[in-house]
């Protein structure tokens, strides 16, 4: 099946002073975080570290920097998950350490011990005993890339970056770059995600049309802080959010956004603080026109149709693979099922694109009960090229 990024900014190209702090600018989307000094150890030891955006490689890249001190900290995200379902995390990091202050020098350079680990219970504690740690790298002035995998346990998972330099030394930088966090195999997901204090998110309508106009009322029995609501089109793209609201209402605080929906598909609301680092809560919501049936006698010409039904989360490149693959059969391309089961020509046959990529799977027997006579083939393709592909080269039944 196509890969599915989970993570928000997982490139790590764009910044922001985290809370203000601009001596913690961090990547959006991510949250920094350190272990405190102990009191009882030299004053080197476990410093705060200076987070920065630094130009390497002509792009920028997370920098977390103890000049002359050491320190244990990072990065972390959360980002949803389904119980059961395996996930594989890849993050490139560099490190600098040396007694002078050349770029990517090595003088006297200490051990850098880099990591990158995976929660599955979506804990947000970087010493918890839960989190799975990849190996120590020493990727000292080169790029390496660390993996690890790990089983969600919970609707939430949340990823750690980490660096533990075991020595003091006058230059001492860390730098982060191109995390990818995917699922392993099937692509599930959960409906909705009720976070800690209750945290929940209502809508209304529940079950509109494009160009509806959604109210979200955002509801938790905790205040939390640095919040905001996030909608993703079924195409990728962020869709713009208003804030209307915010007051306490008896033991509750309650927030009110309203946002416009443009397209069918399926639509992920997420209710983050610090700009998506922190999932709060999660909805998602399908929108999708109402369908008339067609009179049986409303046909022109009894033709044969092809319908190539896209899953909601195709994107697109996808849906650009599709119209090439099909050019020459002239299919027809969409993705709605009930678009594509409709009508009562003689031959309806449907191609549905990765049917596991539905909220409910897609299946012959759906279109059985729903649109009888509806031909029907699961098509399961791992990228826009393979899709393309199979399309020019399937011959339906004349």
């Amino acid at each position: 099946m196509a890969q599915k990024e989970l993570l928000l900014n997982g490139a790590i190209k764009r910044f922001r002073p985290y809370r203000g702090d601009k001596a913690l600018v961090t990547a959006v989307s991510w949250t920094p975080w350190w272990i405190t000094s102990n009191t009882d150890g030299p004053g080197w030891r476990n410093k705060q570290p200076v987070f920065s955006a630094h130009t390497l490689d002509e792009r920028q890249v997370q920098q977390i920097s103890t000049p002359f001190g050491t320190h244990v900290g990072g990065l972390w995200q959360q980002v949803p998950a389904a119980a059961g379902n395996q996930y594989t995390l890849s993050v490139e990091g560099q490190a600098w350490s040396s007694e002078d202050t050349a770029p990517a020098s090595q003088l006297e350079a200490s051990d850098v011990n880099l990591q990158i680990g995976i929660d599955p219970t979506g804990g947000t504690d970087p010493d918890s005993p839960l989190i799975i740690w990849s190996e120590k790298m020493q990727p000292l002035s080169h790029w390496e890339t660390l993996h690890i995998t790990a089983a969600a346990e919970s609707s939430l998972l949340t990823v750690f970056l980490k660096s533990a330099p075991t020595l003091p030394k006058r230059q001492q930088s860390i730098f982060w770059r191109n995390a990818f966090l995917r699922p392993i195999g099937r692509y599930k997901r959960s409906l909705n995600i009720i976070g800690a204090g209750d945290t929940h998110i209502s809508l209304e309508p529940e079950r509109p049309q494009p160009g509806d106009l959604i109210t979200a009322t955002v509801s938790s029995n905790r205040t939390h802080e640095f919040v905001a609501l996030r909608v993703e089109q079924p195409n990728g793209q962020e869709t713009a959010v208003q804030f209307r609201t915010q007051e306490q209402v008896d033991d509750r605080a309650i927030w009110q956004y309203e946002f416009t929906t443009g397209m069918d598909g399926l639509y992920d609301i997420r209710f983050v603080g610090d700009e998506g680092a922190r999932l709060l809560a999660l909805r998602l919501l399908r929108v999708a026109r109402d369908v008339q049936l067609v009179p049986s006698d409303s046909a022109r010409l009894h033709y044969k149709r092809v319908y190539v039904l896209l899953p909601p989360t195709a994107d697109l490149k996808w849906m650009q693979a599709a119209a090439r693959g099909s050019f020459d059969g002239r299919f027809t391309i969409g993705f709605s099922a009930d678009d594509a089961g409709i009508g009562n020509l003689e031959n309806r046959h449907v191609l549905a694109v990765n049917p596991h990529h539905w909220p409910d799977v897609l299946t012959a027997s759906w279109f059985r009960q729903h649109y009888p006579g509806v031909e029907f083939t699961a098509v399961v393709a791992n990228s826009p090229a393979d899709l393309e592909a199979w399309l020019k080269s399937w011959l339906p039944d004349s």
